[in-house]
């Protein structure tokens, strides 16, 4: 429809939308709206936008009419635009309002220029009209150098660069751009220009179109019947209509504005009413004339405790409309027992208003009255209460139906010493379980207190026991409160028990904050547990945990943790969250337990054990493989021994000459010991590594060779003891005779040399010894992995080589986390007494650990494992105990550590 052109040219539409945009803002937007600059925009967006963007759509080129008639247009089409707009926005709901003018200019002007953009991609890029501020100020003050006589022909001034606007007969022209060859384009001729009829009928349509305008608008004033009107609001404390109160209570009232301002055009009198809950508040009388304002701060303060949302109204009664109101609004505000915070420590005790027999553990206080005693009796009965004590029990033994509203009531008058707002709190419960709550109900309980129905609920459905709190003021004197069970007439009766107990006034400050629209409360309690955690490496370590609840859910968690499992100290306390990083020591052992509470605040019993445990280890572990028969022409058994329990053992088998890697998978009964047996299918030699990790996800590697040709001459090495602390022998067996002793060298895991020396042969076994000793070197030898090298000839002036390591570890095992602590008293004779220990380079050897209790070795009694040691003392006399505690690695090194603390049984 439009073609493939472009619209090159639209600066003017972008300043134009631009300029609406501000408008919107500077007219109706505060503080904006409050500058001089609102007058600036409003006249530019009444007296030129819109029009400028409709002549821009109906002449999009340069050719047809000049800048001045362009600018002329715009002014007087926008007028025209304006009044027709204001008169069909009149008509509309909206009005004519500063709001609704300016938003529909707006989008007019958005319109228009839409449009604009449309047209002038019709045309060729050279005829589409642009605009230029410097060529069409000069085009209004520029000398005329054309001759009169020359009316075919185009003039141009020479001091204009873009040569946008030229003058022919006296007359100055729209401006025109070049073309992109810089040749100077034909102004508009006068055969192109408008004829002077169609310019006369524009500027005839223009006057007409604004004289019809402000006629219809004249009109419309004239003839519109004055709009009378009164208004009715409400604003929050500041005065503005925004940050309504929200909560309140009899004792913290909320303030609100209320207004009332008359358009009747006479004087008017009001009655204004405030309602809250259906319940008049206050009454005025107002009397204001025409264009005058009533505004007042109301305090709002409810005459009755009523827990819930309630509706607060203004309610305005014009005089000469009695019995009708007339104007009305409204807030929703939710009222509350107390605006504080709700605790979670004691409260307060009612001690003006006593019942008796509270509990129903006794026999007293309580009188049964029924209008029929032959289908209900009252009486206490044990183990039927709340806590499988004493309670009341109305017995509605009858099924079928009666001609007469029954009732069967417990009552009681209680004495108050003062009027107070307080909340009733009881236990109910009744033992029909069949058919649908709220429906078809045909046998009520209820509750009266001062002859006033305070709760009801029919009897279908397995409620269980429901804890009700109902708030009620107690009125000096005398209270009479009745718990009662309503049976209607001509209606199928079932036989009911029930069952009331536990009944008692509490202050305001107490009631549960987990209130359901039927006043009763969830009192089951909540649970939660810390999840199952791993060993770790990691010194710290996330937590998490997780509850339930049946019906109002968990508020809130306190976290405690434990070194010992007895002493615990809490870690998180009230916190919403469900996971935590928490940061340990290396070589304890930590014990978490959560205790979760609800949003009724019902609080998840002590828990006696823990939920979860951890220890913090960061040892790795050692390994080492043995491959039997090596070499092997068929079938070979992998081990690895370790030396603490390992999670994970992987083995990769990689030929170095045939075939792909295998990964092969060991078994284990204890952790410590895995197996694998291999089949080889080709002759060649593999390489085997040992990938191993333990449970706190440590890592340790081991290498190996496997040789498949059993006629190979080989070496092999043995350590004793594989582990040490200060020397190793080293025996190297060769399978053939060598030429010499073999030359064997070792060095530490950095690359020094440790010292060597031979010692002995015996056939074809060699010993050597090498020492961790470095005080006559000049540096120092690292504790860790060495690695044995040993290379040999035989006699046939074969080389042969071997390598294998052994564990250097010099440095005691570490002790930590003992318990009880030293000096600690403990108030028991049975006492659990535990410590962890690690060992960082040889591992502990529990076979040589031993624990004395006041002398007496209870090694043999004790839980040994390879990083902590549990042992229950019972029967301990009163007084102090000594503990001693000896822990030895793999590779000799001892530690020792004593303490004592005290029992106070």
């Amino acid at each position: 429809m439009f073609g493939k052109n472009k619209c090159k040219y639209t600066q003017d539409l972008k300043i134009s939308f631009l300029i609406a945009l501000l408008s919107i803002v500077f007219i109706l937007i505060p503080p904006f709206s409050e500058t001089p600059f609102r007058i600036l925009f409003a006249s530019i967006l009444i007296f030129f936008l819109p029009g400028y963007a409709f002549i821009s759509a109906m002449f999009p080129g340069n050719r047809e009419i000049s800048g001045i008639e362009r600018f002329t247009l715009s002014v007087g089409f926008s007028i025209v635009i304006m009044v027709f707009d204001g008169f069909l926005i009149s008509l509309t709901v909206w009005k004519f309002r500063p709001n609704s003018i300016a938003i529909s200019l707006v989008l007019l002007t958005f319109l228009f220029g839409i449009i604009a953009y449309l047209t002038r991609k019709r045309l060729p890029l050279e005829e589409q009209f642009s605009f230029s501020y410097k060529d069409f100020i000069y085009s209004l003050t520029a000398p005329e150098t054309c001759n009169v006589e020359e009316e075919r022909e185009v003039c141009y001034d020479e001091h204009i660069e873009d040569k946008r606007f030229a003058a022919r007969n006296r007359k100055k022209i729209a401006s025109m751009r070049k073309t992109s060859k810089e040749m100077k384009r034909p102004a508009l001729q006068t055969g192109e220009r408008l004829s002077p009829e169609i310019t006369k009928t524009l500027i005839i349509a223009m006057v007409l179109s604004i004289v019809i305008a402000g006629s219809m608008f004249a009109y419309a004033k004239a003839t519109r019947e004055k709009e009378t009107f009164t208004t009715l609001y409400i604003l929050g404390p500041d005065g503005k209509a925004e940050n309504y109160p929200e909560n309140f209570s009899t004792s913290d009232p909320i303030q609100i504005i209320g207004g009332v301002e008359n358009f009747e055009y006479a004087k008017i009198n009001y009655t204004l009413e405030i309602i809250l809950d259906g319940t008049t508040l206050n009454t005025m009388e107002i009397t204001l004339d025409y264009e005058d304002k009533w505004e007042k701060e109301l305090t709002i303060t409810p005459t009755k405790s009523k827990q819930g949302k309630q509706k607060l109204e203004l309610v305005l009664y014009k005089e000469g409309l009695e019995g009708f109101s007339y104007r009305t609004v409204h807030l929703w505000v939710n009222q509350v027992l107390s605006t504080e915070p709700v605790q979670t420590n004691e409260h307060e005790v009612i001690d003006f208003a006593e019942i008796v027999n509270p509990s129903m553990e006794s026999e007293e206080g309580w009188e049964f009255i029924t209008t029929n005693d032959t289908i209900a009796t009252g009486y206490y009965m044990n183990n039927s209460g709340i806590y499988s004590s004493k309670a009341y029990v109305i017995n509605a033994s009858y099924e079928g139906m009666v001609n007469q509203y029954t009732t069967h009531t417990v009552q009681q008058i209680i004495h108050s010493n003062e009027s107070a707002n307080v909340v009733l709190s009881f236990y109910l419960k009744d033992t029909y379980t069949k058919g649908t709550a709220d429906k078809d109900e045909t046998q009520f309980k209820r509750i009266v207190f001062n002859n006033e129905v305070i709760w009801t609920d029919g009897i279908y459905g397995d409620e269980g026991w429901q804890h009700v709190e109902i708030p009620v003021t107690l009125q000096e004197g005398n209270n009479t409160l009745t718990f009662m069970l309503l049976q209607e007439k001509l209606q199928e009766l079932h036989p009911v028990e029930v069952i009331i107990d536990e009944v008692t006034f509490i202050p305001e400050s107490a009631l549960s904050p987990y209130i359901k629209e039927d006043n009763t409360v969830e009192f089951e309690l909540p649970t939660s547990c810390v999840l199952p955690l791993p060993k770790t490496s990691n010194s710290k370590f996330t937590v998490e945990w997780n509850g339930t609840d049946s019906e109002s859910g968990i508020y809130y968690y306190d976290i405690q943790y434990s070194t010992d499992g007895i002493i615990w100290k809490n870690w998180i306390t009230k916190t919403i969250t469900t996971s935590a990083e928490f940061e340990g020591k290396e070589g304890y052992t930590y014990y978490f337990k959560s205790k979760s509470v609800d949003n009724a605040l019902n609080e998840e019993g002590n828990k006696s054990t823990y939920d979860a445990s951890t220890t913090v280890d960061t040892s790795a572990p050692t390994i080492e493989l043995d491959i039997t028969p090596n070499p092997t022409s068929d079938i070979t058994y992998l081990t690895v021994e370790a030396s603490k329990p390992l999670l994970s053992v992987k083995c990769v088998i990689t030929p170095r000459n045939f075939g792909a890697s295998e990964n092969i998978e060991l078994a284990t009964n204890d952790n410590i010991t895995w197996t694998s047996k291999y089949a080889v299918e080709v002759q060649d030699t593999y390489d085997i590594e040992i990938t191993a990790k333990d449970y706190s996800n440590n890592t340790a590697y081991t290498f190996g060779t496997l040789y498949t040709d059993e006629t190979l001459e080989e070496l092999t090495i043995d350590f004793e003891p594989s582990k040490t602390s200060d020397e190793v022998e080293i025996t190297v067996t060769s399978s053939t005779a060598l030429e010499e002793e073999p030359t064997v060298v070792v060095k530490d895991r950095y690359g020094y040399k440790l010292e060597v020396n031979y010692e002995s042969s015996d056939d074809n076994e060699y010993i050597y010894t090498a020492t961790t000793d470095d005080d006559d070197l000049d540096y120092t030898i690292h504790d860790g992995t060495a690695r044995v090298t040993v290379t040999a000839k035989t006699v046939d002036s074969l080389t042969l080589y071997e390598e294998d390591t052994f564990i250097i570890d010099r440095v005691d095992p570490t002790i930590k986390s003992i318990s009880p602590e030293e000096e600690a008293t403990i108030n028991k004779d049975s006492i659990s007494i535990t410590a962890s220990y690690s060992d960082d380079r040889a591992g502990i050897d529990k076979t040589k650990i031993t624990l004395l209790v006041n002398g007496i070795d209870v090694t043999d009694n004790a839980e040994i494992d390879y990083s902590s040691i549990y042992y229950l003392a019972e029967g301990l006399e009163n007084g102090k105990v000594e503990v001693q505690l000896t822990v030895t690695d793999q590779a000799g090194n001892t530690e020792k550590d004593e303490w004592v603390f005290y029992v106070s049984a």
